[in-house]
């Protein structure tokens, strides 16, 4: 399994706004794509910071959402609630407790 992790700095006042987006819209269209496995939208209060967890049963699965224009669309249309530019890293999922 292989894992996306975006990293973000939200702008005052637009938590809300961030995960009403991802939970309405970004969710639910992650589902509609092949190899999506789940998806966590993480924030914290105290310091505006945003994590978007994404797993992937494939490498090709998690590269596919972003060659086909997908990750590209959410930054857009997510892109009013940052403070800062994104950062994006990658991992292969080593222990999963469930």
């Amino acid at each position: 399994m292989y894992a996306r992790v975006v990293q973000v700095l939200l702008k005052e006042g637009h938590i809300a706004d961030a995960t009403d987006y991802f939970r309405d819209s970004a969710g639910p269209a992650l589902k509609k794509l092949p190899g999506f496995k789940n998806s966590r939208f993480l924030v914290s209060q105290a310091t505006n910071q945003c994590l978007m967890v994404t797993l992937w049963e494939t490498e090709e699965a998690r590269t596919g959402a972003e060659t086909n224009g997908f990750l590209q669309n959410v930054m857009t249309a997510m892109k009013p609630y940052f403070a800062s530019q994104p950062t994006i890293d990658y991992y292969e999922v080593a222990v999963q407790v469930v």
